[in-house]
């Protein structure tokens, strides 16, 4: 009588309502391992943007800092321009000396590649370039990355004896004449190059370094 029992029950099956329970439950656990996966790979793509712009920042910053090291900056190419006005503030920097003569500056419609984006729906972009010895070569793999418009700010320097012997140091008509090994800081943002059409791997760093 048992065993008919048990004979009966495994012939019968499930009830469509059961199949139905069954299919609302795997379902679930299909959505919601989807989104994991798309979280995960969402991710692993905006660290491996992160990675690369970190990257090009590192060569750039070690492709400049080669450039300060040989070569200084040259004033004579800012006679007559107004950097007192602008507190040492320009969008080029002139180089001479080793490499002859150098000049750094991005090119390009942006100030900031984000707001265009925001305000025109339109991806502009600026990239580094360095002129010398009368070729023109892009620092950056616009490929991977994306600059906002770059700025030097150039820091002048005087030693304690200028400043302390020299009442004329710094006059505004003289100023040149109290730049001793002066430095400068580059100041820019890099973006990821998808930065206007994937949202949820946006990269933006923004950059300030004293060469």
């Amino acid at each position: 009588m048992r065993r008919r029992n048990w004979l009966f029950l495994f012939k019968k099956g499930f009830t469509l309502l059961e199949l139905l329970i069954v299919m609302v439950i795997l379902g679930i656990l299909f959505v919601m391992l989807l989104r994991t996966y798309n979280w995960i790979s969402t991710m692993v793509f905006r660290v491996q943007q992160e990675k690369e712009v970190y990257q090009e920042l590192l060569q750039i910053s070690q492709t400049v800092q080669n450039f300060a090291d040989r070569n200084s900056i040259d004033y004579t190419k800012y006679l007559g321009t107004s950097l007192v006005d602008t507190k040492w503030i320009t969008n080029i920097l002139y180089l001479s000396w080793q490499d002859g003569q150098i000049s750094l500056y991005t090119t390009g419609d942006c100030v900031d590649p984000a707001v265009d984006y925001m305000l025109t729906g339109a991806w502009s972009w600026c990239s580094l370039y360095v002129a010398m010895h009368g070729k023109t070569v892009e620092l950056i793999n616009t490929k991977k990355i994306v600059l906002s418009k770059a700025v030097f700010k150039i820091i002048p320097f005087a030693s304690q004896d200028q400043y302390l012997n020299g009442t004329w140091l710094c006059d505004t008509e003289n100023y040149l004449h109290c730049l001793n090994t002066p430095g400068f800081r580059m100041i820019f943002k890099a973006y990821s190059i998808n930065y206007g059409t994937q949202r949820a791997t946006h990269i933006v760093v923004p950059f300030q370094q004293f060469f």
